[in-house]
């Protein structure tokens, strides 16, 4: 999957915003599935996947209905803290790391905020 800009992310969360909550980790799962799928189609045959973008966040996003809300709005915070653990979850469990050992990364580096 290519790197994952501010905006990839704020335009994942109003997608994300419209799915029902009780799916919304499992949908999001697939849907990096297919951006990373996308990544690597477009490496291969040097163009854009027809259905999955270039292999971007956005590209697919921008694919998808969203949401209207701005960053005001509870449901949008929320989908966008569904939409940064969820990356980090499939980064660690789909995505192999590039380091020498296959120890994953901590999400949160001392105590947790909360």
């Amino acid at each position: 999957m290519r790197a994952v800009l501010d905006g990839d992310v704020m335009a994942l969360a109003r997608v994300v915003m419209l799915w029902p909550d009780a799916r919304r980790m499992d949908r999001l799962h697939r849907l990096l599935d297919r951006v990373h799928a996308a990544d690597l189609y477009c490496k291969r045959f040097r163009r854009a996947h027809p259905h999955w973008g270039n292999g971007s966040v956005l590209s697919m996003a921008l694919g998808l209905p969203r949401a209207k809300a701005g960053p005001g709005d509870p449901r949008y915070l929320q989908a966008l803290g569904y939409v940064c653990a969820g990356m980090a979850a499939w980064r660690l469990t789909r995505q192999p790391l590039k380091r020498n050992d296959e120890t994953p990364l901590p999400l949160f580096a001392g105590k947790p905020m909360c």
